[in-house]
């Protein structure tokens, strides 16, 4: 391979690295003169607005990122995903010489983290699904001691239990600066997408149009969410043996493709050069995809 082009590649990846280093670290230690940073805090906008396939990947892409809770804006996780493909990719093209090996590892770089980062969103939207009851009850507590809603709110983001307590701080701030709580509730629910809430933001939006008893409205909310949450819990015990051998037999496939990818290139030649491989190739990728998919969709929780 011609040095100028290695050097080419070497210098876009390591630019676009520092690129997305320099834009995390920004955002990590920026810090407004608030506690929150009211003006970084996504609100609940006009999805309608997302059409077509980037569209939608983007907004899937926003979403992942502000749920998993991580400090770094969407943009420069996905610039640091890009960089990572990148740096893999050269890596690559340099060690094996092959632009498809390139290639193949460049989406490894890319799409790997993805998985990592969804597993800190089930993480902590399933702990904010566990304190829920909870800070439901405290917030009850709160309104029959005498304290408005907005003080209520306020107590839960000073007392509650993390991560859900940040969500109610940044709700808190946003009812300082003259938000009504219909619109606050509305940004908490964009921000975690949970039943739960969802619900607690309907009943709030109402009461503070209708009025009626709260006290007795959360105590409530409390309870079903609680008998809610045990038959979660018990789902997820029974049906855990079948998931993971889901997983097993979906990781089957893309392994045993990489062993003939990277240890046997003769017999996946030959599987590539014959119009039947090709087919049966394309046809195993595709019922793959659909298994997953079918697995996905069977195991998903409501959030």
């Amino acid at each position: 391979m011609d040095v100028s082009l290695v050097a080419l590649i070497l210098f876009g990846a390591i630019s676009f690295t520092l690129l997305a280093v320099a834009w995390i670290i920004r955002d990590v230690t920026a810090r407004s003169t608030v506690a929150v940073g009211i003006g970084r805090l996504p609100m609940a906008r006009d999805e309608s607005v997302h059409r077509g396939l980037i569209g939608r990947l983007d907004l899937s892409f926003h979403r992942l990122m502000v749920e998993s809770g991580l400090t770094t804006k969407p943009s420069a996780g996905f610039f640091l995903l890009f960089a990572v493909g990148l740096l893999f990719g050269g890596a690559a093209l340099i060690w094996m010489n092959d632009p498809i090996a390139a290639c193949t590892f460049f989406a490894i770089g890319f799409f790997a983290p993805i998985p990592f980062i969804a597993r800190i969103r089930s993480k902590r939207v399933r702990q904010i699904q566990d304190q829920f009851p909870d800070t439901v009850d405290l917030m009850s507590r709160a309104v029959r001691a005498g304290e408005s809603l907005d003080q209520a709110i306020a107590l839960i983001g000073d007392q509650g239990p993390e991560p859900l307590a940040k969500e109610f701080r940044r709700c808190s701030k946003q009812l300082e600066m003259g938000l009504g709580i219909g619109a606050a509730m509305r940004s908490l629910v964009h921000r975690v997408r949970l039943l739960e809430l969802r619900i607690l933001a309907t009943m709030l939006a109402v009461h503070r149009q209708t009025g009626g008893n709260l006290v007795v409205a959360l105590e409530r909310m409390s309870n079903v969410a609680r008998d809610r949450l045990a038959y979660q819990r018990q789902l997820r015990a029974t049906s855990a043996a079948g998931r993971m051998s889901a997983f097993f037999v979906a990781l089957a496939g893309p392994l045993l493709f990489s062993y003939l990818f990277f240890f046997q290139k003769n017999y996946f030649a030959k599987l590539i050069d014959l119009p039947l491989g090709q087919m049966l190739l394309a046809i195993a990728v595709v019922l793959e995809i659909v298994g997953l998919f079918w697995i996905a969709r069977m195991a998903k929780s409501d959030y």
